[in-house]
């Protein structure tokens, strides 16, 4: 009798330890891919392909292409996008604020999936920041640390608006 309740009870401890939230680091600890970013000689915009889940049919003629590259296990098209000068300035400003990003939470979105990456370079190293429309995130990824925010809703229409007219190759309306 007391192996089963010992085994009830590890079963229960077992199933809760999975249920706890994930709980990403504060803002401030992507300040060095943020400040980066600012300093970066240049930046590149690479459009996302159609939702894996969402758009599951669209996705999967969309990835035969050849103009396609994968970046963090993800699918873009090719070639990247380079913002023009003032847009350049602006999405720069936005990613680099802090104010931009809140803390994390997990959500019921049909999982992340990047509509955009920001790819730069930082000395030898290569850093993207993958923001995700449907999840209003944005995931930054460096080779030390892959880091995860919520977008705050100011910095999330200031992206829209910048980046959905720059949508040329994923098929159908704009991502809203």
């Amino acid at each position: 009798m007391h192996l089963a309740r010992l085994a009830i009870l590890s079963a229960i401890l077992m199933a809760g330890a999975g249920a706890h939230p994930h709980v990403e680091p504060p803002v401030e600890e992507s300040k060095a891919e943020r400040d980066a970013l600012l300093t970066s000689k240049t930046l590149t915009l690479s459009e996302g392909l159609p939702h894996l889940a969402k758009e599951a049919a669209a996705f999967a003629r969309e990835e035969k292409r050849r103009d396609t590259q994968t970046l963090a296990d993800f699918k873009f098209y090719t070639p990247d996008v380079k913002p023009d000068p003032a847009r350049d300035q602006r999405l720069r400003q936005i990613l680099a604020d802090p104010a931009s990003l809140a803390m994390w939470t997990q959500k019921r979105c049909g999982g992340f999936h990047p509509d955009w990456s920001f790819n730069w370079r930082s000395g030898r190293k290569d850093i993207h920041a993958l923001v995700c429309f449907g999840c209003k995130e944005l995931m930054i990824l460096s080779p030390e640390q892959q880091l995860r925010y919520n977008l705050t809703p100011a910095a999330f229409k200031k992206l829209q608006a910048e980046l959905v007219p720059l949508r040329a190759k994923h098929p159908g309306k704009p991502a809203s």
